[in-house]
């Protein structure tokens, strides 16, 4: 009877520890998107720097992070449709978006790249071509995410105003409140009717806009739930607001259950997967060495190459946005061209399988990586597929 007692404990055991494996090994993924480069209404500056910078900081809190920069409405559509089969019962997922947004019949939408000027009788078109970010909640919610954290900067100056000022929208700047959803943690750049600020002046240094750049710190702090995350990244934006005699207070909206970190698993919090170190790239045998910086520069004059600014460690400081031609390359060595093709990736944040690759844009204060795989806009492939059939 003893033995039988003691088989059934130990079954017993062993289940609860087959749970609780199964609820640390719940996935971690996030999805971000900055846009800057509307074609139709006013752009904005910073949206793109929040949007690196914070899939920098969730890559390192284990997140398996899906960025998008500047997207229109397909091809948003079409990265969130990705992300949102990627999900499996009882993950966590991450939203941030950076960009303009706006409130329309009481439903929040984030307004692509490609969203057109519209009147105050065209909000239907608006939302057309929009995306509702409800809808968003609801599908994640339906493929079974356990924890939902949304974080929307985007209560920038609303940009469809007519000639009279008057706006599209109850509030012409803020959002609203979402729909009711368990297991949800909304944060908003602003409260109900503010604007939120990209920057404290025109020569605030900062490459992220107020709100990010107070949420950022308090996201990987081990110690802070998400609540406490909320309230301090309120405390910090309402300060630097204050000290331009503006009012910027960020609401945030919470249906979760108990104390919620996101540095650190912790007894009060939802079962969450331990944050993953980042691989170490294998080593790479017989590297082949990388000239000096200093004979890295291209040919004083080459057609088509902007000069870079000094000790900037670019090659071509506009590979991101300007076309290069065989001719602004031809005369380049096959270091040259190598090192041009890679910044570009350096410049969106890769890691580089070679060490010596890594040393070099190491030193640089611009590489910041923060993934192995990293998206490129049209410009940098053209580029890219340009500069490597050179190098043949």
């Amino acid at each position: 009877m003893t033995k039988r007692i003691s088989q059934i404990l130990l079954i017993a055991v062993s289940l609860a520890a087959a749970s609780s494996s199964a609820c640390l090994a719940q996935n971690r993924l996030a999805f971000i998107v900055g846009n800057d480069s509307y074609q139709n209404v006013e752009p904005l500056k910073k949206a793109v720097n929040d949007a690196r910078a914070i899939a920098q900081t969730m890559q390192g809190l284990g997140f398996k992070v899906t960025l998008g920069e500047n997207l229109p409405r397909r091809d948003f559509n079409a990265k969130f449709s990705a992300f949102e089969s990627s999900i499996q019962p009882g993950d966590m997922t991450f939203v941030f978006y950076s960009g303009h947004g706006i409130e329309l019949d009481g439903a929040n939408y984030l307004v692509p790249v490609d969203a057109p000027k519209v009147n105050l009788q065209q909000q239907s078109l608006l939302k057309d071509e929009s995306i509702s970010s409800d809808g968003m909640i609801q599908r994640l919610k339906e493929r079974g995410a356990l924890l939902q954290v949304l974080v929307l900067d985007a209560c920038r100056e609303n940009p469809f105003r007519d000639k009279s000022g008057r706006a599209l929208g109850p509030s012409g700047s803020s959002l609203g409140p979402p729909k009711a959803v368990r297991g949800l943690f909304v944060m908003y750049s602003a409260g109900n009717g503010q604007v939120a600020l990209d920057r404290l002046s025109d020569g605030d240094p900062n490459p992220n806009s107020i709100f990010t750049r107070s949420l950022l710190p308090k996201l990987a702090d081990p110690n802070k739930s998400l609540r406490g995350i909320a309230l301090d990244t309120r405390t910090e934006v309402n300060r630097l607001a204050s000290t331009i005699g503006s009012d910027q207070f960020p609401g945030y909206y919470d249906q979760t259950d108990g104390e919620i970190f996101l540095a650190k698993d912790s007894p009060n919090a939802v079962a969450v997967a331990p944050i993953i170190p980042r691989p170490t790239p294998p080593p790479v045998e017989q590297p082949r060495p990388l000239p000096p910086v200093a004979s890295l520069t291209p040919p004083v004059g080459a057609k088509g190459i902007a000069p870079a600014p000094a000790n900037s460690g670019y090659m071509f400081a506009d590979s991101d946005r300007v076309l290069l031609s065989r001719d602004a390359l031809r005369g380049l060595s096959t270091d040259q061209l190598r090192i041009a093709r890679n910044e570009i990736y350096a410049r969106r944040g890769r890691f580089f399988k070679d060490p010596q690759l890594t040393a070099y844009f190491s030193k640089f204060a611009w590489y910041k990586p923060y993934a192995w795989d990293v998206p490129l806009n049209a410009t940098e492939a053209a580029n890219v597929k340009l500069i490597s059939s050179m190098e043949r």
